[in-house]
C-alpha cells in the first residue's frame, strides 16, 4: 500500500536532492561527501584537543618562580615546567619551543608567571629571555666610588646587601659602569656587580685600539679616567687635565691631586691639612709619583676618552677657581700667581 509523503517529509527530500545536485556540481559523490564531513569533524575535534592541551592547566600555580639552569636542555625544561604546572603538555610545549627558538629554544634564567598563560606564550618567553620580573631603575651618575654606587642601591632596591658588594666588589672600583640600568626586582648584590661589570666590557671594547696605541694599560686608563671625573667637568677641561697629568708623570713629577683625598679620606680640598697631605698611603699622589694606587670611581665614556687622548700642552699646572673654572700654568711661579689671583 503507498502512501503519501507528509509536508516535513516532501522538504527533507528537496533538501536531500538539492544538496545531491549541489555536491554533483563540484563534482563530489555522496560518498566522498560523507568521508569529507567525517574529515572536517576530525580535524575540527583535533584542534579542539591540541588546544586544550596548549592551555594553562587547572590549578597553575600564580607567582610562581622558576630558574632554567644555564645549560639546560629542552627537554630538562620541559620536565621542570611539567613539573611545576605550568603546562599540560611536554611534547607540545618543545614543539612551540623549537618553532618560536630555533635551534636556541632555551634561554637560562629566572622566570616569573603571575598568572595563567599557554604552553606556547611559555616557549616564547623562555626562548627570548622574558623574564616577567619588575624591573628597578636605577641611575648611577659617572665618577661615583663603589662606595657611593652602593648608596644609591642601597636606597633603591630592597633588601641590598650593601657589605658584600663593597667587599666582592673591591677589586673591581673603576670597572663598575654608570649607566641607568633596568635591575631584576630580585637582584642579588653579586648580580648587579656581574651586569654592571658586563656593561663596563660592551663600552670599552669599541675603544680597545686606541687604548693600545696609547701606550697605557686599560687599567692605568680607567685610573687616570677616574680623577679626571673628579678634577674637569667639561669635555674640553677632562681633555687638557689629562694632557697635563700625563706631562707630569713622564716628568717624574707627582700629581698632586687632591680629589684623590676625597677618596680616602672624605674630605675637599679645602678642608686638607698639611698632615693629610703627608699621610702614607697609595693614594696620596703629593707623596707617591705616578697614578694612585687604583681608580677612585667609575669613570664614564667622556673621561674614558680624555684619559686615552689627552690634549697636546705644555702646560704642567691647573686649579678650579669658586665658579669651577679652569686656569693652566706652565711654571710653578705662573702657578702660584694663579692661586693668588683665583683662590684668594
Amino acid at each position: 500500500m503507498e502512501t503519501t509523503p507528509t509536508p516535513e517529509e516532501k522538504v527533507t527530500e528537496e533538501g536531500s536532492g538539492r544538496f545531491s545536485k549541489f555536491l554533483s556540481s563540484l563534482g563530489i559523490e555522496e560518498r566522498g561527501a560523507k568521508v569529507l564531513i567525517v574529515t572536517v569533524i576530525f580535524i575540527v575535534l583535533f584542534s579542539a584537543y591540541i588546544s586544550f592541551r596548549l592551555m594553562a592547566p587547572f590549578g597553575f600555580p600564580e607567582n610562581k618562580m622558576i630558574t632554567v639552569k644555564k645549560g639546560a636542555s629542552l627537554t630538562e625544561v620541559s620536565a621542570l615546567l611539567d613539573k611545576e604546572n605550568l603546562i599540560r603538555s611536554q611534547s607540545l610545549f618543545e614543539f612551540c619551543a623549537k618553532v618560536v627558538g630555533g635551534t636556541k629554544p632555551v634561554s637560562a634564567g629566572q622566570y616569573l608567571f603571575k598568572e595563567p598563560i599557554s604552553a606556547c606564550t611559555i616557549a616564547i618567553r623562555i626562548a627570548r629571555s622574558i623574564s616577567g620580573i619588575p624591573a628597578i631603575k636605577v641611575t648611577i651618575p659617572e665618577g661615583m666610588s663603589n662606595k657611593e654606587v652602593s648608596e644609591v642601591l642601597e636606597k633603591n632596591i630592597p633588601g641590598f646587601d650593601t657589605a658584600f658588594f663593597l667587599e666582592h666588589a673591591r677589586s673591581q672600583e673603576g670597572f663598575l659602569f654608570p649607566d641607568t640600568y633596568l635591575f631584576p626586582e630580585n637582584t642579588t648584590a653579586q648580580g648587579v656587580e656581574t651586569m654592571m661589570i658586563a656593561n663596563f666590557n660592551k663600552k670599552i671594547e669599541p675603544w680597545t685600539g686606541a687604548i693600545e696605541a696609547s701606550k697605557h694599560s686599560l687599567r692605568d686608563i680607567v685610573n687616570m679616567a677616574s680623577i679626571l671625573e673628579r678634577e674637569a667637568s667639561t669635555p674640553e677641561d677632562m681633555s687638557l687635565v689629562s694632557g697635563v697629568l700625563w706631562n707630569r708623570i713622564s716628568k717624574g713629577m707627582p700629581l698632586q691631586v687632591d680629589a684623590t683625598f676625597m677618596y680616602l679620606l672624605g674630605r675637599k680640598s679645602s678642608e686638607l691639612t698639611t698632615a693629610d697631605l703627608k699621610i702614607k698611603s697609595a693614594y696620596n699622589t703629593y707623596v707617591n709619583k705616578g697614578l694612585p694606587g687604583g681608580p677612585i670611581g667609575n669613570p664614564g665614556i667622556t673621561a674614558i676618552s680624555a684619559a686615552i687622548n689627552p690634549t697636546a700642552t705644555s702646560f704642567m699646572y691647573y686649579l678650579s677657581d669658586k665658579d669651577g673654572m679652569m686656569h693652566y700654568a706652565k711654571t710653578f711661579d705662573e702657578h702660584v700667581a694663579n692661586k693668588n689671583k683665583y683662590l684668594r
